[in-house]
């Protein structure tokens, strides 16, 4: 296993990325083969399932429940639409966290690998989950163009949204990735955390129908202030909140300073437990 950079050099997790780009591309382009190799359909999966879960969210909730994101409204797409928005949001960070604990484990073989970086592997996955993330994107952009018969020039703020959002996951994914190689039961707590992240955040209800006292606590969910932001420049035309953005990446990118030092620091270990 090549040793990693212990100095605490805060952008040594950027430096990382850029250092072994080609080879996080190879990665990343290999985890998505491995995971459609043998069915019939391969990659076109990742499109059939986003689109018939919105599909089933239209008819579920806009025809059954006849449920409504605004009470004066009377379209049975917008529920589902809304909805579909913090679902593509939590399904990114759901993946990143249930597959991180057993990160390193399903990778032993690299462990010991004298001149492969460990820590790309976070990158991978993260980057793996962005792929199936960028492809709901595309689709819930088509479901809003046929919704409200146009795409808001704010749409195009998603990415930069978003990337904060992705260095913070990246953080948690080395955390877990780290923690997982000692503690074999996180990979099934993490499956319960991310239900929690889901109901904990305005994914299947408006934060206007949450009493005012809880609403700080729901903004403690990592989901939360970008489940809104996307559904702001992506859907109601809003402007983004700039101000909450940078604190968000403030937050975020310390949290994926620490998550690589626990990382390093703990990737000592590894061929020990391994």
């Amino acid at each position: 296993m090549k040793s990693l950079d212990s100095s605490g050099n805060p952008i040594a997790m950027v430096q990382s990325l850029f250092r072994y780009r080609s080879l996080v591309d190879q990665l990343i382009r290999r985890e998505i083969a491995i995971r459609y190799r043998g069915s019939f359909l391969g990659v076109l999966w990742s499109f059939i399932t986003p689109i018939l879960m919105l599909t089933i969210y239209t008819f579920v909730f806009g025809v059954v429940f006849k449920s409504r994101w605004r009470s004066d409204s009377t379209d049975q797409l917008e529920f589902a639409v809304v909805m579909f928005a913090g679902v593509v949001v939590h399904g990114f960070i759901s993946e990143c966290l249930t597959r991180a604990p057993s990160l390193i484990v399903n990778n032993a073989n690299f462990v010991k690998k004298v001149v492969f970086p460990l820590e790309v592997l976070a990158w991978v996955s993260v980057g793996a989950a962005l792929f199936h993330a960028l492809i709901a994107m595309v689709i819930f952009a088509v479901a809003v163009f046929i919704w409200q018969g146009h795409i808001i020039f704010s749409a195009l703020l998603v990415p930069l949204i978003f990337l904060p959002y992705i260095v913070l996951v990246v953080g948690l994914t080395w955390f877990l990735a780290s923690l997982g190689v000692f503690l074999r039961d996180l990979g099934q707590i993490m499956g319960i955390v991310s239900s929690m992240l889901m109901f904990m955040a305005p994914v299947f209800y408006s934060l206007k129908s949450v009493p005012e006292g809880l609403v700080p606590f729901l903004y403690l969910n990592p989901i939360t202030f970008v489940v809104e932001q996307v559904r702001n420049a992506a859907i109601w035309g809003r402007p983004v909140d700039w101000v909450g953005w940078a604190v968000y990446s403030l937050v975020a990118y310390a949290i994926a300073w620490a998550g690589r030092a626990s990382f390093v620091r703990m990737s000592r270990g590894f061929a020990d437990v391994l």
